[in-house]
C-alpha cells in the first residue's frame, strides 16, 4: 500500500469544509465619523438625537446587527460617529439607511467612512448583565455627563506613540509628518543629480 505525504499546513489558508459543514455567517463593517469642527452640533446636542430618534429607529434596519454610536472630544476637537455591524455586504456598502437624520444636524456628509470585514467577534460577560441595546450609554445617563475626553494613553517605555496627538492647532496629521519624512530620506538618499 502506498502511503501518500499529509498536506503541508497552511495557517494563512482557510480551512476546507468538512461535508455537511455549513459555512460561518460573515459580518460587514462600516465606520463612520464626522470632524464637527464645521458644525453647530456638538457631541452633547447630538444625544438628543439619540434619545429621541435615532436608537429606536435603526432597530428596525433591515441587515443590520449592531449599531454602536462614538464621540470623541480630545486634543483635536469633537468627533461623532459610529460603528455597523452587517449581516450582508449590500447592506454595509450600499446606500446608507434613510432613517438617519444626522447629516442634516451636522450639516454636512461624513468626514471619513471606512469599510472592513470582520473575522470574528465575540461578547464578554458583561453582555449577559447589561444586555446590549437601548439605554446604554451616556446618550441616557439621567444625569447628563460631559463627553468623555479622550485619556492619556499607556506608551510602554522608549516607544512612540499609539497615536500621536499634534502639538498644536493646524499641525500636520502623522500621516502628513511621514510623508514628509518619506520626502526629506528620499531626497538626502538620492540627490538630484546636477544639470550641465
Amino acid at each position: 500500500m502506498t502511503r501518500h505525504p499529509e498536506p503541508a499546513k497552511h495557517p494563512d489558508r482557510p480551512r476546507p469544509a468538512e461535508p455537511g459543514e455549513r459555512p460561518a455567517p460573515r459580518l460587514y463593517c462600516t465606520v463612520v465619523l464626522w470632524d464637527l469642527s464645521r458644525s453647530p452640533a456638538t457631541v452633547a446636542s447630538l444625544r438628543a438625537y439619540l434619545r429621541d430618534r435615532a436608537v429606536d429607529a435603526y432597530t428596525s434596519v433591515p441587515g443590520l446587527r449592531q449599531k454602536t454610536w462614538i464621540s470623541s472630544t480630545g486634543p483635536e476637537g469633537e468627533q461623532w460617529g459610529a460603528v455597523y455591524l452587517w449581516d450582508s455586504p449590500d447592506a454595509a456598502y450600499g446606500r446608507p439607511p434613510g432613517v438617519s437624520k444626522v447629516v442634516e444636524l451636522i450639516g454636512y456628509r461624513p468626514t471619513e467612512r471606512r469599510y472592513y470585514s470582520v473575522e470574528a467577534a465575540v461578547e464578554g460577560p458583561a453582555a449577559a448583565a447589561v444586555p446590549f441595546g437601548k439605554g446604554l450609554g451616556l446618550a441616557f445617563d439621567p444625569a447628563s455627563p460631559e463627553p468623555l475626553t479622550r485619556p492619556q494613553e499607556f506608551v510602554p517605555p522608549g516607544a512612540d506613540s499609539f497615536i500621536p496627538v499634534p502639538d498644536h492647532p493646524g499641525a500636520p496629521d502623522a500621516a502628513a509628518r511621514h510623508r514628509a519624512a518619506r520626502r526629506r530620506t528620499a531626497v538626502t538618499a538620492h540627490p538630484a543629480a546636477p544639470t550641465p
